[in-house]
C-alpha cells in the first residue's frame, strides 16, 4: 500500500468519522454498509476468469523457455492486495485473458516489440496500463503484475524479470491460465 502522509491522514480521518457517525447514528451506518456490500458483489461478479490449463501444459510453461524462432511473454499475479479481483490482460490487441492472484499466462510471440495492457476488472478502460517490451528470438520475459493501492484507487504496474532461475522460482507455485 502506498502510505504517503496524505493517505495516512485521509485513512485516519475516514476511520474517525466512521466511528463517530456509526456510534451516534447506527441506522445510517447500516444503510451505508449496503452500497459497500453491493460494490464488493459487483467486483466479484465481474470476474470472468479464463480456465486453468492442465498440469502438463503448466509444467512445460514453467520451464521459461521459448520455442525455436519465437519469444515468450509471461504475466503473473502473486500477492494479497486485490487478489480476488480479476485482472484483464491483453497482448498486442489480440491475446486476451483474465485471472486472479496465484495464476499466470504465457504467450509465445514473434520476436520484436509488444505492448501488454493490463487493468483490474472493476476499473474503467481509462485506468488501463500499457507496458512495452522488446524481445529477440529465444528470449523470455516475466511481468509480475502488482497493484499499488492509494487512498481511493489502485494502479497496476508490471515488474520485469528476465533471469530464468528467478522466473522459474516465481512461477513454481502458480497455476497456468488459458487465453480466452
Amino acid at each position: 500500500m502506498n502510505m504517503t502522509p496524505r493517505n495516512i491522514i485521509l485513512f485516519a480521518l475516514a476511520i474517525g468519522v466512521g466511528l463517530v457517525a456509526g456510534f451516534a447514528y447506527p441506522i445510517i451506518g447500516l444503510l451505508l454498509l449496503i452500497p459497500v456490500l453491493g460494490y464488493i458483489a459487483f467486483i466479484l461478479f465481474n470476474n470472468k476468469g479464463a480456465g486453468v490449463a492442465d498440469e502438463g501444459a503448466a509444467q512445460a510453461a514453467r520451464q521459461f523457455i521459448a520455442a525455436d524462432g519465437k519469444a515468450a511473454i509471461y504475466i503473473m499475479r502473486d500477492g494479497f492486495v486485490g487478489g480476488q479481483q480479476g485482472m484483464n490482460v491483453v497482448i498486442d490487441d489480440s491475446l486476451t485473458s483474465q485471472f486472479r492472484t496465484g495464476r499466470f499466462v504465457m504467450a509465445e510471440v514473434e520476436p520484436g516489440e509488444h505492448v501488454i495492457t493490463g487493468r483490474m476488472a472493476a476499473q474503467t478502460k481509462g485506468s488501463a496500463v500499457n507496458h512495452s517490451v522488446t524481445l529477440g528470438a529465444g528470449e523470455c520475459i516475466l511481468l509480475d503484475a502488482k497493484l499499488n493501492v492509494g487512498a481511493l484507487q489502485g494502479k497496476l504496474e508490471f515488474l520485469e524479470t528476465r533471469d530464468p532461475a528467478q522466473a522459474r522460482s516465481k512461477l513454481a507455485k502458480l497455476k497456468l491460465v488459458e487465453w480466452q
